[in-house]
């Protein structure tokens, strides 16, 4: 039904014997921690392992990259950044060491759909709850003008609803349609989330 994540950009396609290689290697351990690192020349040699380590959860690598000053918000050609892949494939550690750093929880991939998104797409409730810690707009919306809260509608996060309302999600936000996630609900005959919505406070 949904796109955004496409198979080709968000699976688990990690690069296992580069990150071994990477990890293990004395003369890489060496550029990083001697802060020999240098953008020009060193960003492309290592911009495949970055995002596979924030892909697998390697947080040593990740912290490595950061720690030489590896550019945060360098993006896949989807416009995936390392925290959005941490956070979509459950790495609470990696997206920790991340959002440390300072790395941007609001960056959106190209088709508008932010780390948030991607956790409550998912599932994961952990993840999607660390992310309500940052200073991201609640009702930052994607390219659809979907919010966080209709992610959670759509998909059914039940628990995550009353969750993302008391971080001040509006209710009867309306989509690029002009469609609210509880018009949403009730065409998709999901009583569950419709009741879960009304409980909220949504009326249209």
């Amino acid at each position: 039904m949904r796109r955004f994540f496409a198979a080709r950009g968000l699976v688990r396609t990690v690069a296992v014997a580069t990150l071994t290689a990477l990890a293990t290697a004395s003369c890489a351990q060496h550029v990083y921690q001697q802060g020999t690192y240098s953008a020009v020349t060193d960003t492309p040699r290592y911009t495949e392992d970055w995002f596979a380590a924030a892909r697998a959860g390697r947080t040593d690598i990740v912290r490595a990259l950061i720690d030489a000053h590896f550019p945060l918000e360098a993006t896949t050609p989807e416009g995936y950044t390392a925290l959005i892949l941490s956070a979509y494939d459950n790495h609470p550690d990696t997206l920790k060491a991340l959002l440390s750093s300072g790395a941007n929880a609001c960056a959106a991939d190209r088709h508008g759909n932010t780390a948030l998104m991607g956790a409550l797409f998912k599932g994961e409730t952990n993840i999607a709850t660390m992310l309500l810690d940052t200073h991201c707009d609640i009702d930052q919306t994607n390219n659809a003008g979907e919010t966080a809260l209709s992610f959670a509608a759509l998909f059914g996060r039940l628990d995550m609803i009353p969750v993302l309302v008391a971080h001040g999600a509006k209710v009867d936000h309306a989509d690029a349609r002009g469609g609210t996630a509880l018009q949403m609900a009730i065409a998709q005959h999901n009583p569950a989330v419709e009741e879960a919505l009304r409980h909220v406070g949504a009326t249209q």
